[in-house]
């Protein structure tokens, strides 16, 4: 390894090829930090004491070596950047598809997502990981055996116990949001699913494990995603897909794929995301109960409208026709959906193609649809509201939504609530003014000093 003080060339050659200053660089890098949930403030001066043989703290080079790889068009690993001292940048870590060549399997994976020691490794968000293989080319495959007898120690009342803590955790995530769930979930799968998934297993006690641990893992990454821990939830994803495709569970692996999508249309990764929705449906569409499939469906009419695809209106409608063809409850604990659900989805595809007073109405019905158990996508639908009603020039209505969104508000542990009440602010600063928006900026300073429910951090499932 190079000394501390030795200059960089690895990283000047980067540069030179992008064709990149350091200011550029810093900015990039910047703006990575931003999209998952850190705050950078780095210069050309960083980069040049880089260039001279300082090595930044992680996940610094995860997020260098990730804009020089979507800049480049090729990957480029952190410790390609020189800026990695060893134990930095492990190979193992999940960066890629588990799976797929990495000569790492799901269990090894998510050892070291719940490892603490491991997971402060984890990097940066990485478009390169989004390319996961289609299910025909992972089936049958997976490091775990599928045969023998088995010991017995393991077996169903396992399965039944990790299906109810499941469900447990997925109803306190909706109620309180999942800053008050991650760290519970991340040690459940650590101390208790991890070691049973390793043991000599049962081949049908086998598959039922593997199932449900698929879902626990999904539920990990969707609460590190509303907690803006966006590098963990995308490995999450990725273990949760190969943990589904261990399990032989196509439906698992079609919700892991929606996740990593919502994940990544979030990000506004676009393309990334429409192309994930489509491989979801490809995978899991015949496969899922009616809720399941809208669940699906209205992922891929998002991500669709987002591209201006006039397609995704068909979707819409095919998502309608599952959820009244649904019979009983439509409710499971990862993949639930709901008519304010469907909403929600409406709202998002017209609100990308400039149809506001659209998304306004389909944003009310998704309100008055949704349970009242799910406080916390009820206050993110109220944010959207607000600022969607702002943006037609309805300032009045927009504040007295977003003081029902203040109401909820000290009640959810959620990052992206968080969010919603940065932007508030944002939002109202140019109408300070008018005494409606005086009154509900004050209120919003307020609710920003006071300390935040236990688990805090620093869209529906």
């Amino acid at each position: 390894m190079r000394s501390a003080r030795t200059p960089n060339p690895d990283l000047r050659g980067l540069l030179g090829e992008a064709g990149w200053s350091g200011a550029r660089l810093a900015r990039e890098v910047n703006s990575l930090g931003t999209e998952q949930g850190t705050a950078l403030r780095y210069d050309r001066t960083s980069v040049a004491h880089w260039l001279a043989g300082s090595r930044p703290r992680p996940p610094v080079p995860a997020l260098v070596a990730e804009a020089l790889s979507r800049h480049l068009g090729r990957p480029v690993r952190p410790q390609d950047t020189g800026l990695t001292v060893r134990g930095q940048a492990p190979d193992d870590l999940p960066g890629a598809p588990p799976g797929e060549g990495s000569g790492v399997d799901s269990l090894d994976h998510l050892l070291r997502l719940t490892d603490r020691r491991t997971a402060s490794l984890l990097g940066a968000y990485s478009l390169g990981a989004l390319t996961v293989p289609h299910w025909p080319s992972t089936s049958g495959r997976g490091s775990v055996p599928r045969t023998g007898a088995g010991s017995g120690a393991i077996g169903m009342a396992h399965v039944e116990s990790a299906h109810e803590l499941l469900d447990v955790l997925a109803q306190g995530d909706a109620v309180f949001g999942a800053g008050r769930i991650r760290q519970p979930l991340r040690r459940y799968l650590a101390t208790a699913v991890l070691p049973w998934l390793k043991a000599d297993l049962k081949p049908v006690v086998r598959g039922e494990l593997f199932g449900v641990a698929a879902r626990l893992t999904y539920l990990c990454a969707f609460a590190h995603f509303d907690t803006n821990h966006q590098a963990a939830a995308q490995h999450f994803y990725l273990t949760s897909a190969e943990l589904a495709r261990e399990a032989g569970d196509r439906v698992g692996y079609a919700l892991a794929l929606r996740g990593l999508s919502v994940q990544a249309n979030a990000l506004d990764h676009r393309a990334a995301a429409h192309r994930l929705a489509e491989q979801a449906v490809l995978v899991g569409i015949r496969h899922t109960p009616p809720h399941q499939q809208a669940f699906l469906l209205g992922q891929l009419a998002v991500t669709g409208a987002a591209l201006g695809d006039r397609g995704h209106v068909r979707h819409l409608v095919r998502a309608e026709k599952c959820l009244e063809s649904a019979s009983g409850a439509a409710g499971s604990p990862v993949g639930s959906f709901h008519p304010g659900s469907l909403a929600l989805q409406h709202a998002a595809a017209a609100r990308s193609q400039g149809r506001h007073r659209t998304a306004v109405e389909a944003l009310g019905r998704a309100l008055r649809h949704r349970p009242a158990d799910e406080r916390r996508s009820q206050a993110i639908c109220l944010a959207e509201l607000a600022e969607t009603q702002l943006t037609i020039g309805h300032l009045d209505q927009a504040c007295h939504t977003w003081h029902a969104f203040l109401d909820l508000y000290p009640h959810v542990s959620s990052a992206r609530a968080d969010d919603r009440l940065r932007g508030l602010t944002a939002r109202l600063r140019p109408h300070a003014v008018n005494p409606s928006a005086a009154h509900l900026l004050a209120r919003a300073r307020e609710a920003r000093r006071k300390p935040r429910p236990a688990g805090s951090p620093g869209s529906d499932h």
